[in-house]
């Protein structure tokens, strides 16, 4: 499906309002048709690259530095669910919910505990892959998006 999103190129770039693809969500996804989304403080720290780990950071983690962009940005917000993955049981289409910019799966150690803002999926919070099966859903111009 084509929609609306916020869609930052690099550091210092301006967000830009561009038509994106997304695909249909997989097993254990929801879609949800946003009535509001916002570019919060969390986002503006895209722009200076002050959230952004640095080279030795990631030298230091022996993980691969990602490219960072283009990033979506907006990632908190509400709307209403419009499609279910296979498997989704808590909620369903019609439902109204709300979006957080940390991922939180609902069944880890730290959700179950009341602490899902640092639910191991966080880990995945800058990925252009789903924690759920380690593909892609958000595309522009053929090139896959951070989310």
């Amino acid at each position: 499906m084509k929609c609306r999103a916020a869609v930052l190129r690099g550091v210092g770039e301006d967000w830009e309002v561009r038509e994106v693809d997304l695909d249909p969500p997989h097993g254990g996804e929801v879609l949800v048709r946003m009535a509001v989304a916002g570019i919060c403080h969390s986002d503006d720290h895209l722009t200076t690259g002050d959230v952004l780990p640095t080279a030795e950071v990631m030298a230091a983690t022996g993980i691969p530095e990602p490219d960072w962009f283009p990033m979506l940005g907006g990632h908190e917000g509400a709307g209403v669910v419009e499609e279910v993955g296979p498997g989704v049981t808590t909620v369903q289409p019609g439902d109204h919910v709300a979006i957080s910019f940390i991922p939180a799966c609902g069944n880890c150690r730290f959700c179950v505990s009341g602490q899902s803002y640092i639910c191991d999926a966080g880990a995945t919070l800058f990925a252009r892959e789903m924690p759920t099966d380690g593909t892609c859903r958000r595309h522009l111009d053929g090139e896959n998006l951070m989310a």
